[in-house]
């Protein structure tokens, strides 16, 4: 039995609401276009031969390995998949080196190596996962000019993770409440009805 897809204009509302700004042009593009990698492609998931690492198409191995740090503090395993879990850190290599436009590459690039010096800067790499999540919450709320380069490179890409999670197949069927094929309507339900879940499609 055919499944129907994820709503993925629901995605990125959610997305949005999540990250608390508007949904960059360049990924509401992609997702609304069907773009969406989802780490289950042969280009994402293929394996490089010397590092253990997936073929890059965007990030260096280095950077990859800053990915994925960074993705699992935005997106930690708990009783649902961490993002690494569902590979969303090979969707977001790929998409942004396959998918994305050129002004759109180097606008991130640009902020996103802002955001590496300021990860660098306050020790991300060696620190607690509280004390990474409040090194991130910290420049999230900042207002300051200096930062506003990394915080654009932290906003693009908590939105990538968010929005390719909710996309993957495996959160979707599990984590979030499915319908294969639509049912009746039934109208003012009780939240506790649906468990307190947001609708996948």
């Amino acid at each position: 039995m055919k499944k129907l897809p994820l709503n993925r204009r629901q995605i990125l509302q959610y997305t949005a609401w999540i990250t608390g700004t508007a949904v960059s042009a360049p990924l509401a593009g992609a997702l609304l276009s069907g773009c969406s990698d989802s780490g289950n492609g042969d280009l994402a998931m293929t394996a490089s031969d010397d590092t253990g690492l997936p073929v890059l198409h965007f990030f260096s191995p280095e950077q990859f390995r800053v990915v994925m740090r960074l993705a699992d503090t935005i997106l930690p395993r708990t009783d649902s998949p961490s993002a690494t879990d569902v590979n969303v850190h090979r969707t977001v290599d790929s998409m942004l080196g396959l998918v994305f436009a050129e002004p759109h590459q180097r606008t991130f690039k640009h902020n996103w190596l802002a955001l590496e010096r300021y990860l660098e800067r306050g020790g991300f790499a060696q620190q607690a996962s509280e004390q990474q999540l409040e090194l991130l919450r910290t420049l999230e709320l900042s207002t300051d000019a200096e930062r506003a380069e990394a915080r654009q490179g932290l906003l693009d890409f908590k939105q990538q993770v968010i929005a390719y999670y909710l996309t993957t197949e495996a959160v979707a069927e599990n984590f979030l409440n499915y319908v294969p094929i639509p049912g009746s309507y039934e109208p003012c339900i009780s939240v506790d009805d649906v468990n307190n879940r947001a609708w996948a499609i």
